[in-house]
């Protein structure tokens, strides 16, 4: 089973990146201040029940300055559950409700079952932690581009320990968002491209399949 995925496994500790920002949305006339943006979007997304869209993720190692392209269709049920449905080169899929994460491929019985602690993941507390203690966490810019969208940068402070940092490419108009990168503490770089969304009439994605074997880790 292929391990390259939006998570970063050590042992049984689970990292996760800021993809889970792919679905904020702005509100009209938002604030250029990254907070404010924050704070808005963090209120849309509760708001605006499951949605999915297209995803094409690059994965480009440290050192390297090309890497692996995949492709498929990010789901989202905020404040519970995403799901990665990759669909090109391997069909594999990932599922995080609550503290419980999934994963499993189309080609194996078998399945990984695990859980976490989300507001200690850095990426993930970006959900669920409010906006206030998110400042005491990060750093964030926002810069206002040529054709009117933004890119929204966060970063651990200096006196914190680590590397982990993202840009978010925002589209103010469409209320959806353009792309997404961020570096790890190892330096590996993930850049996505999102679009074609589409709002979900159920909310059947969000549970395990009942035909996988799952291992308890």
């Amino acid at each position: 089973m292929s391990q390259r995925s939006p998570f970063r496994t050590r042992g049984l500790k689970t990292v996760l990146p800021v993809a889970f920002l792919l679905f904020w949305t702005l509100p009209s006339g938002a604030d250029e201040s990254p907070w404010q943006l924050l704070d808005g979007l963090r209120q849309a997304l509760e708001a605006q029940g499951p949605v999915t869209g297209k995803f094409q993720q690059t994965y480009i190692p440290a050192g390297f300055s090309t890497g692996d392209a995949e492709s498929g269709h990010l789901s989202l049920w905020l404040p519970r559950c995403l799901r990665w449905n990759y669909e090109e080169p391997q069909d594999k899929s990932f599922l995080l409700c609550d503290d419980e994460v999934y994963f499993w491929n189309a080609d194996d019985p078998g399945g990984r079952h695990y859980r976490i602690q989300p507001e200690q993941e850095p990426g993930l507390d970006l959900l669920l932690v409010d906006v206030a203690r998110l400042k005491e966490r990060y750093t964030a810019e926002s810069q206002k581009l040529d054709d009117g969208t933004y890119e929204v940068a966060l970063a651990l402070p200096p006196e914190v320990e680590g590397r982990f940092s993202a840009k978010i490419h925002l589209d103010p108009v469409a209320h959806r968002i353009l792309g997404l990168e961020y570096s790890d503490e190892e330096g590996n770089l993930t850049r996505f491209t999102v679009g074609d969304y589409k709002t979900l009439a159920h909310t059947a994605l969000f549970q395990p399949p009942a035909n996988v074997e799952w291992t308890e880790e």
